[in-house]
């Protein structure tokens, strides 16, 4: 008996004509708040943990610690700077984008490498405004993609696959191959009078 299986795009019908493509500053926008959000609570986490740690250190003579505005820059960029190249070395997204739909990739259409991550990320830490270059860019790219030849496009799938615009995709077969016939049951032999 043959196995068929039912293959079902998780790719809506309206966003397939995207797939692949460049993503705007909008969508680029929204993805780098939320991560921006992830890194401010995890800053504030951070803070509010030191806090705590002070205080079980010596309740008695605690006082509240403040810190300057700079060690708060400090440890939120060295978080922006783990997370994006964390996020984009093994998953080729951040959280942000995982929501949007889009995927940071090299110029061969590939997620980034250890070092390449590295670099966008510490780039797009401290010059996050080169994003907007995209408004500008005729390619939808911003500065850090321009620099370092990437891309973010819009890929919805669950997982990576190489993405190039100068290959189109496997066509299916025109004629699958057909199931095996099942063996034929032997038919009851009818009785026959002697």
């Amino acid at each position: 008996m043959s196995e068929h299986r039912l293959q079902v795009d998780p790719i809506p019908r309206e966003a397939r004509r995207y797939q692949g493509n460049r993503a705007g500053v909008i969508t680029r926008t929204v993805a780098g708040g939320i991560d921006y959000g992830i890194v401010t609570i995890a800053t504030i986490g951070t803070y509010f943990g030191f806090c705590i740690f002070m205080f079980l250190l010596n309740p008695r003579s605690y006082e509240w610690p403040s810190w300057p505005v700079a060690t708060f820059l400090v440890v939120g960029l060295l978080y922006m700077v783990t997370y994006l190249t964390i996020s984009w070395a093994t998953l080729g997204r951040t959280f942000g984008a995982q929501l949007l739909g889009v995927r940071v990739v090299n110029f061969r259409g590939n997620r980034l490498r250890w070092p390449g991550a590295f670099l966008r990320a510490g780039f797009c830490a401290v010059f996050p405004v080169g994003l907007y270059w995209c408004i500008v860019s005729g390619a939808n790219r911003s500065i850090q993609d321009v620099v370092l030849r990437t891309s973010v496009i819009h890929d919805w799938a669950s997982h990576h696959r190489a993405v190039s615009s100068l290959e189109p995709p496997d066509p299916e077969p025109a004629n699958p191959e057909p199931a095996s016939p099942e063996p034929a049951s032997p038919e009851p032999a009818s009785p026959e009078s002697s």
